[in-house]
């Protein structure tokens, strides 16, 4: 696995980074393998947080390089639960607010199955998808959706411009956080843009996941963890504008930023400022606010682990839901190698596969009814309404479900 640990600052390349948060190190988060890949021993590398103190920018400490993740991938948009109807919420608000030119070009760079490329066609606008993970391209291709199987760069981005011209809308969902090179992917972008141009992107907003208490969307696939005020920073450093910001819950807590030329000839929303105050106010930039957040991830891990001891010591069976990358991050943390019989998903490409150097394996929902446990613990403690819900019979039969977070409670 090639990793290496970064020493400087991802947006205004300081060395002057602080320890802030400090994760038990896993293996990649979402490395699910097959049965005859288990003898083949798979590396912890650590989990980290460091933040910056000239820009206040949050990133990983160790990074795994983008190929190691992206072309071992098996993540698809359609397995998480609502993201489809986000993504239609999003091309409505984005063509009501924006007035993009009809019939202009959306370029989705990491455009996955190319979920939210459909709605754009559904507006009349020219859609074209970008993504290297294997086989996905092919996938959306085939389902009207035109894409192409490449790592987008600066270079990249020059030949893209010459073959189809300058695009209306570029997006790039859930991947700037993702890369590591983020300077030269933002080159890239500005390269393909004029002044009617926009670029919008969502991603973690740190801000919404220290205050909702999802840490475990802390993995090492997520190289950056943005804040309004260093990302308002970074691209006037680029020669670009924010120039709206809008949270969401979507993965716990996200934010559609949209960016344009500087000069671009759209005004600037209130919610860029308005955010920058919300994140001062809290203090928000400061080594205390992760001492905070360290110390309530902390006391969350010693209270599952003892209610865990008294019911192995009770001898009751427990078993996981979801087997996702998040999943990976929490039965890390939380100790959890010898406390869960199996996992289960509902994402038909894990069925059958191991988690990440715990190897457990993993089966469809159904199993629960084959093979009885006493208690599930929610991994996928997000949508446990949802699939409480889905498995009420499982209640009836006298099972409990295990909420880890965002506060530990049984159903």
């Amino acid at each position: 696995m090639k990793s290496y640990k970064r020493t400087d600052c991802r947006l205004c390349g300081s060395k002057n980074l602080d320890l802030v948060l400090k994760l038990t190190p896993t293996p990649p988060a979402d490395s699910y393998i097959p049965k005859e890949q288990l003898s083949i021993e798979q590396e912890t590398i650590p989990l980290d947080l460091y933040l910056c103190s000239d820009c206040n920018h949050t990133q990983i400490g160790h990074v795994i390089d983008a190929e190691e993740v992206y072309l071992n991938y098996i993540y698809e948009t359609a397995s998480t639960l609502g993201l489809g109807e986000h993504f239609k919420d999003c091309a409505k608000n984005v063509m009501e607010k924006y007035d993009p030119r009809v019939g202009g070009l959306v370029l989705d760079i990491g455009s996955n199955d190319g979920i939210l490329l459909k709605y754009f066609k559904e507006y009349g606008m020219e859609i074209l998808g970008i993504d290297p993970m294997p086989g996905i391209a092919e996938k959306a291709s085939a389902d009207g959706v035109p894409t192409l199987p490449d790592f987008f760069d600066e270079e990249f981005a020059k030949g893209l411009k010459n073959k189809y011209g300058i695009p209306s809308i570029i997006c790039s969902n859930n991947l700037v956080a993702d890369t590591d090179d983020l300077s030269g992917f933002i080159r890239g972008v500005k390269q393909l843009m004029d002044e009617d141009s926009i670029f919008f992107f969502e991603t973690f907003y740190l801000y919404l996941q220290i205050q909702n208490h999802v840490w475990d969307f802390t993995y090492h696939e997520h190289y950056s963890y943005f804040t309004v005020k260093s990302l308002d920073r970074y691209f006037k450093k680029m020669g670009m504008e924010l120039i709206d910001v809008i949270p969401n819950l979507t993965k716990g807590g996200s934010m559609r930023c949209t960016v344009q030329l500087q000069g671009g000839k759209r005004r600037a929303y209130k919610s860029v400022q308005e955010h920058i105050k919300l994140e001062d106010k809290y203090g928000f930039h400061t080594k205390k606010v992760f001492d905070k957040y360290s110390g309530k991830i902390e006391k969350g891990k010693q209270e599952y682990m003892g209610l865990i001891r008294n019911l192995k010591d009770d001898g009751k069976k427990l078993v996981g839901y979801g087997a996702s990358a998040t999943s990976t991050t929490l039965m890390y943390h939380y100790e959890m190698d010898d406390t869960l019989d199996y996992l289960v998903d509902d994402f038909e490409a894990k069925h059958h596969l191991y988690s990440p150097g715990l190897h457990v394996p993993v089966f469809p929902s159904d199993e629960i009814y084959n093979n009885l446990p006493d208690y599930i613990v929610v991994l996928a403690w997000r949508y446990y309404e949802k699939i409480v819900e889905r498995h009420e019979k499982f209640l009836e039969q006298g099972g409990h479900f295990i909420i880890p977070l965002p506060e530990l409670k049984i159903i």
